[in-house]
């Protein structure tokens, strides 16, 4: 599938600008300063977090594409990953979509955020554990080095904690949509003939 990279480096985009509004609107301590910024509260920016997760299929589908014959543990890597998506796009829509717009009135003891973050915190888990199972095929496949490997494992991980969100994902998918724009079949299948046109 073209476009996994570009949804990996979409993804990593959506991600940090959702960190740089939540630190100016909660603050970088644990003390939530509630300050609106372009009007939003820091909840109100966390509800785009669903645009990350949904893009990160298509990037996930990209890897799958990669591998002629996945082996078992990187098709249960898949499936695992694939499913935590899907469950870390419920659980941010229950976590935050409650929250009017623009407001502070309501907190995270009502009934939605609550079952939206334990969603949320077992999604993460299990995109963890997909990941790393992925992580371990690939690299025995030498369809990516260990660092990216590692860095894959990483940024499901960070995923755990959402209010309000750390650097770490956005960093590791900008990374990894960097690399697999780097070793793309079309890019590198273009090179031989502009080389050839260049002679």
């Amino acid at each position: 599938m073209r476009g996994g990279w570009a949804a990996s480096l979409g993804a990593g985009v959506v991600w940090l600008l959702v960190w740089v509004h939540q630190a100016q609107a909660h603050g970088t301590t644990q003390v939530n300063e509630k300050q609106l910024v372009l009007g939003l509260t820091w909840m109100d920016s966390g509800k785009f977090l669903v645009i990350p997760f949904a893009l990160l299929l298509v990037t996930l589908a990209a890897l799958r594409e990669r591998q002629s014959a996945p082996r078992r543990l990187g098709r249960a890597g898949f499936a695992v990953a694939d499913g935590a998506l899907v469950g870390l796009v419920v659980g941010v829509a229950l976590e935050f979509w409650s929250f009017p717009w623009g407001s502070y009135a309501q907190d995270f003891d009502e009934p939605l955020p609550t079952y939206g973050g334990l969603v949320q915190t077992l999604a993460s888990l299990a995109f963890t554990v997909g990941s790393a199972l992925l992580a371990v095929d690939l690299v025995r496949s030498r369809i990516v080095p260990i660092w990216i490997g590692l860095v894959l494992v990483a940024g499901a991980l960070t995923t755990f904690y959402l209010t309000p969100v750390l650097p770490a994902p956005g960093l590791a998918w900008l990374v990894l949509g960097a690399y697999l724009w780097r070793t793309s079949p079309s890019r590198l299948d273009a090179k031989p003939a502009t080389a050839a046109a260049d002679r």
